[in-house]
Order: structure tokens, then C-alpha cells, then sequence
């Protein structure tokens, strides 16, 4: 720096410095506290979009004393100038029943005397957490969620699917041990008062399921696979608001039970009440081991959160639980379907 430049560079600081001096020291302390509570620009802001919710299906498991399984299903959504959450909680050491609902599967197999009658519609009611505050912090690949006693750490997925997949969940304010985390998010536009119907129920979904059946007890890895869901194979009931769709069982059940012919019934039921955020699509299915021609054994039963663009359903995040009362441990999912990009 030359002799004229430091001259100039002392004038200045020392004039800066006599103003400061005769600031009130209320002002001044009032400055530091603003400057020291503001955040770092590019540290902590919205990842999702102000004017959308986001629609996630998790799972981990958790080390307690007596290791357990546990599901959440959920929407992060804007309150104010904040942003909250809203989701439900599936412990797996609870075996969580069954609760039927009004409406009867319509089972249309092509076998049997069809004198029997095809058993109610069931759902699972897991633990309801309604209007938390959430914490959203940015980072290079994706996002933190802070929420409750949990924290996740999404990443963006760069694939066809798109979306964000959960790579790790950890206690918030805790010692919580948690191993195992599977997870898929999607931003969706806000369908708080949005009824979904039958009618919104079109087109062929590719999908992810991370699985774990009650053989494999809580300790085993989960099983990924690719899934789908194609609801044009779905038809109408005219007596009721209930989908349907049954198909032929895979060649091997078949030969395990030694049934001449079994088949597999699905049902889809669109939510039948704007209760709050978290309105369900039902998808209820399973074999006819039996082989009566009615769906009058218990199923498996999947919980699916639409996700809206244009008001189409573009993805759907979802979590299965299906109980087991001989062995106590349900079978469970995590899961996604999505239209390719």
C-alpha cells in the first residue's frame, strides 16, 4: 500500500470510528445482537419451495433395549413463516390390529361357488403427531429436517425417480441409536382441501420397495426391490367408492398350496373424508389361500400419500404394515411409486 493510499485508509477508519463514538451504546449493542443472530448467508434456508408441502414414507430401525422396527408417514408443510409437520408413527413392537372400515372387498375370481362373502376393508392407525415445527436447512446435495426427536438427512435423487431418498436419521436432542434408515420424499403441491377421487386414479407407476416380512425378524437388512402399480388394470364398483383388481397367483404359491388355481385379490380405496392433511389411499391385497373365490382372509395393507403437480398425481410415497398375531412381528414396508422423468 503507498504512502497517499494508507493515509487515505487511516482518515477514513479513524472518522468511522469517531461516528461509532457518538452512537448511543443501545444502538450499538442492538447492531451486535442483530449481526451475531442472523445466520451466514448460505447456511440455513428453505429447500423446499415456500408454496409446496413435502410428502415422505420412512423407516428405520431403532437399538433399544429390545430392538424394534418403526414407520412414519408424513407431510412438511409452510405455517406462517415457519414451516410444521404433520405425520403419523408405525412402532413395529406394537403389532399395531387392524381396524375395518365400511366398505366390503369385491373379490371377482373365476372359481368357486361365490356363496361366501368377501370381508370388510381394513386400515392401520399408527401414532398421530399433528402440527409440529420443523427446522429445513439446505445443504449441497440435498437437505436436514429437523422435527420432534428426529433428524434426517435427504439427498436429491438424480435419477428417473427424482425426489429425495433418506441417507440417515438420527436423535435430535437425544441418545437414540438409529440404524437402517430408508426413506422417499417428493415436493408436492399443498392438497390441504383437495379431495382425491376414483377418477384421479389413472396410469402406470414404476416404483422402490424396501421390504422386511415377519420371517426376517427385526435384526435383518431390508430387502429393496423394484415394484409397480398400474391403475388402469383397476376397475370400478357401482355399489361402492372401492377399486378392484384380481390376478392370476405366481405359479409357485399355487404349487406350495397344491390348488389347482388361486389368484390374488387388490383393492383401492380413495380417501372418503378431509379429516386433515394426512388422507390416505388404501390399497389393501392379498392371496386367496382358501380358494373360495371371496377375499374373506386378511390381507396386507398399504398407506399412500399422493403427491400433486397440476393437480395430477404424480408420485406417491407409502408405507405397508400388515400385523401378524401368531408371530407378533408385521411385516412392513417403505415404498415409493412415480412416473418416470
Amino acid at each position: 500500500m503507498n504512502s497517499p493510499t494508507r493515509l487515505l485508509f487511516f482518515d477514513i477508519t479513524a472518522f468511522l470510528i469517531r461516528r461509532l463514538r457518538m452512537l448511543p451504546l443501545q444502538i450499538i449493542f442492538l447492531v451486535l445482537a442483530i449481526s451475531i443472530a442472523l445466520p451466514a448467508q448460505g447456511t440455513a434456508q428453505d429447500a423446499i419451495s415456500p408454496d409446496r408441502a413435502l410428502h415422505f414414507s420412512a423407516g428405520w430401525r431403532v437399538n433399544e433395549s429390545s430392538p424394534q422396527n418403526l414407520l412414519q408417514l408424513g407431510i412438511v408443510f409452510r405455517c406462517a413463516a415457519a414451516w410444521c409437520v404433520t405425520y403419523d408413527e408405525f412402532p413395529g413392537k406394537d403389532n399395531l390390529p387392524r381396524t375395518p372400515l365400511a366398505y366390503r372387498h369385491e373379490m371377482a375370481a373365476p372359481y368357486g361357488n361365490h356363496r361366501c362373502t368377501d370381508e370388510y376393508l381394513t386400515t392401520i392407525n399408527g401414532v398421530h403427531h399433528s402440527d409440529l415445527s420443523a427446522q429445513v436447512i439446505d445443504n449441497d446435495r440435498g437437505f436436514v429436517l429437523v422435527i420432534d426427536r428426529y433428524e434426517y438427512t435427504w439427498e436429491r435423487d438424480t435419477s428417473s425417480a427424482s425426489g429425495f431418498v433418506l441417507v440417515n436419521v438420527r436423535g435430535s436432542g437425544n441418545d437414540m441409536v438409529v440404524e437402517q434408515p430408508v426413506g422417499f420424499a417428493y415436493e408436492s403441491e399443498d392438497q390441504m382441501g383437495r379431495k382425491i377421487r376414483s377418477s384421479d386414479l389413472t396410469g402406470y407407476f414404476d416404483g422402490q420397495i424396501a421390504h422386511k416380512n415377519m420371517l426376517v425378524g427385526v435384526l435383518d437388512e431390508w430387502s429393496k426391490k423394484r415394484s409397480s402399480l398400474d391403475f388402469r388394470k383397476f376397475r370400478t364398483s357401482s355399489s361402492s367408492p372401492v377399486m378392484g383388481f384380481d390376478q392370476p397367483a405366481l405359479p409357485d404359491v399355487v404349487r406350495k398350496y397344491n390348488k389347482p388355481m388361486m389368484w390374488v385379490h387388490h383393492s383401492v380405496l380413495a380417501p372418503q373424508a378431509n379429516a386433515g392433511r394426512l388422507n390416505y389411499l388404501l390399497h389393501e391385497y392379498g392371496y386367496d389361500f382358501n380358494t373360495n373365490g371371496c377375499f374373506d382372509e386378511f390381507g396386507h395393507n398399504k398407506l399412500l400419500l399422493p403427491v400433486l403437480h397440476g393437480g395430477v398425481i404424480s408420485a406417491l410415497v407409502y408405507i405397508e404394515y400388515s400385523p401378524d398375531t401368531r408371530d407378533g412381528v408385521p411385516m412392513i414396508s417403505v415404498g415409493r411409486y412415480f412416473i418416470r422423468q
